[in-house]
């Protein structure tokens, strides 16, 4: 697993220490030369070495200059860092921090994104979380987070989504082979469970749910998804037939499976399903719809959350019944549809002991096919801010939270669950009817889970 502890040692002279943020740019190191000592024998003598690529100059005035290594990593860093601490003619050795935007994005459409721009009773106060994202879609362990869009399918090809993309880096497209070895031909970008095939159909309503959780942000494109910088694996296969749902649920499964068990080298980092479909009226936990359970939990069992939509309709699912959201694995995390005013929506389905919370689901701008943007309303919009949000505080916890995630995922899984749910935004509109009685606040998680150091 691609583990990188922060570098705890600190630099001789008592000018630096590697630690204080765990973001940082794995093959350099900034370093200021003392007066006298910026001159091409000095330079030559400790940068024009086989393990040095390049020294390029910042600021003349100060003698400051980055140096390129040629082998990056903690073990790379620290005794290269350590090393030039102690030469006579080097000031101070930094880490090359990666440096947080704080900027309100530039997409075009983010005023139309009522649940982000911080002018509505009922958005979710992303703007200030924002602010905690450090290093582009990788968590404090340097590993890329995924999140399964299971869907329709999706328009790979949107110029708002392709930037975030899961790619299976040993699989190459087209070829008809299984490069790879793990059971599916040509799987880029995730898998269609409708065909077996790696060919993703494009899906209105699954290019929305995806924009939402995961649109690329602040690249000056349409509109900015809740989570900036994730990896979006498409996955076609979500109505139809149980069975359909299962391959689908599989790949998933099988995808985390072995990037636990080859150390991050094969498979994906999925840490949340989205699940915006559902079955009206059933009872989840009967003999007949077992196998909803038996799926949610295997997942859950390697760390996999899943963020599932509730009815569209003015329903009591205690009483009436759904799948998936009424079903009693620990690992769903069931969501209804609240509005600008921070109500329920009106055809939405509610439950004091099966609906965990609310998310903004009501005229939600979002990406659909060619390159297009377009409202929806639905617990299918609701959803995909949750599966965001997860996939986000997986991002931003810290030290002790991600190393404890990856001791034991499923436990790592219900702890980032039980974080989301205890800060969210109290609504009376919410209360009594569903578990938290409140709505998802991703401000407050991120600030919970980056806390946990």
């Amino acid at each position: 697993m691609k583990i990188k502890l922060t570098l705890l040692i600190t630099f001789a002279l008592g000018l630096s220490a590697f630690g204080a943020n765990p973001y940082y740019v794995e093959d350099q190191l900034v370093v200021r030369l003392k007066r006298g000592y910026a001159n091409k024998t000095y330079m030559a003598q400790y940068f024009n070495r086989s393990d040095f690529s390049g020294l390029k100059l910042l600021v003349p005035e100060l003698n400051l200059y980055v140096a390129k290594l040629k082998k990056g990593g903690y073990s790379s860093l620290m005794s290269h860092g350590k090393r030039l601490t102690r030469e006579q003619g080097v000031q101070y050795v930094l880490p090359d921090y990666y440096v947080r935007n704080r900027a309100i994005p530039n997409d075009p459409s983010f005023s139309q994104q009522w649940s982000l721009v911080g002018k509505f009773p009922g958005d979710i106060s992303a703007i200030p979380a924002w602010d905690l994202l450090g290093r582009s879609g990788v968590d404090a362990s340097g590993n890329d987070v995924v999140i399964a869009i299971v869907d329709g399918g999706a328009d790979v090809g949107h110029r708002d989504l392709v930037q975030n993309l899961w790619v299976n880096r040993g699989e190459i497209a087209g070829n008809g082979i299984d490069d790879d070895k793990n059971g599916y031909v040509d799987d880029v970008h995730g898998w269609n469970a409708y065909q077996d095939n790696g060919n993703i159909p494009s899906s209105s309503h699954g290019t929305h749910v995806a924009g939402i959780a995961g649109a690329s942000g602040n690249n000056n494109v349409d509109v900015a998804g809740i989570n900036w910088k994730v990896k979006l694996m498409m996955v076609a296969g979500s109505s139809g037939t149980t069975s359909t749902v299962a391959r689908a649920y599989g790949y998933v499964l099988k995808q985390k499976q072995r990037w636990l068990e080859s150390g991050g080298n094969y498979g994906a980092n999925v840490v949340v399903t989205n699940s915006s479909f559902g079955i009206d009226n059933a009872n989840c936990d009967s003999t007949a719809y077992r196998v909803w359970n038996d799926l949610y939990n295997e997942m859950g069992k390697v760390g996999i959350l899943s963020a599932a939509a509730t009815a569209n309709r003015d329903s009591n699912i205690d009483v009436v019944g759904d799948v998936p959201t009424g079903c009693s694995s620990p690992f769903i995390v069931s969501v209804t549809n609240t509005t600008k005013e921070d109500k329920k929506y009106g055809s939405a389905g509610y439950g004091l002991t099966t609906v965990d919370l609310g998310a903004p689901g009501t005229g939600i701008v979002s990406t659909v096919p060619g390159n297009q943007i377009k409202a929806l309303t639905g617990t299918s919009m609701a959803t995909p801010h949750v599966a965001g949000a997860i996939a986000f505080l997986h991002q931003v916890a810290g030290l002790r939270l991600n190393r404890a995630y990856y001791a034991d995922p499923a436990k790592g899984a219900l702890a980032i669950k039980e974080i989301l749910l205890r800060t969210v935004d109290q609504v009376s509109d919410l209360r009594g009817r569903t578990v938290t009685g409140g709505r998802l606040n991703l401000n407050k998680a991120a600030q919970a889970a980056s806390s946990l150091n």
